[in-house]
């Protein structure tokens, strides 16, 4: 029969075990927050790019359009309030989809099932409730 380990043994094996557990979840809320962030990054890049030739190319297009409306007869003033209003209302809408849209980002969902579980697991093996609950 072999024998059993003493349980100074057993506290360190379980100390260690915790630690490993540890280093692995923050690892992996690390490794999900700098995915997260590349990929931020990268819409954001193009996002830019795209918004810097859009406003260049609507800058010349709503000087064309308040001309056009010049040369239909209006007072230049109103042609260029026409376009104001015109912006405002794009700008209205705008920031209403990226209102909704800000509400579809989710968070570190990996991570926090894991610090759960982990949590439920270490609870239901110290005996004790787990937290959160």
């Amino acid at each position: 029969m072999a024998a059993q380990p003493s349980l100074g043994s057993l506290i360190s094996n379980v100390v260690r075990d915790a630690k490993t557990l540890l280093t692995a979840q923050v690892a992996l809320t690390r490794s999900e927050v700098q995915a997260t962030g590349q990929q931020i990054a990268v819409v954001s890049v193009f996002g830019l790019i795209a918004l810097g030739a859009l406003s260049i190319a609507g800058l010349f297009g709503l000087v064309a359009l308040a001309m056009g409306f010049v040369a239909l007869g209006l007072p230049v003033w109103a042609g260029f309030l026409i376009v104001t209003g015109i912006l405002v209302l794009i700008a209205v809408i705008a920031g209403i989809v990226a209102k909704v849209r800000s509400g579809k980002i989710t968070g570190l969902h990996v991570a926090e099932q894991e610090w759960k579980a982990t949590s439920e697991a270490v609870s239901q093996a110290m005996g004790q409730p787990a937290l959160g609950k």
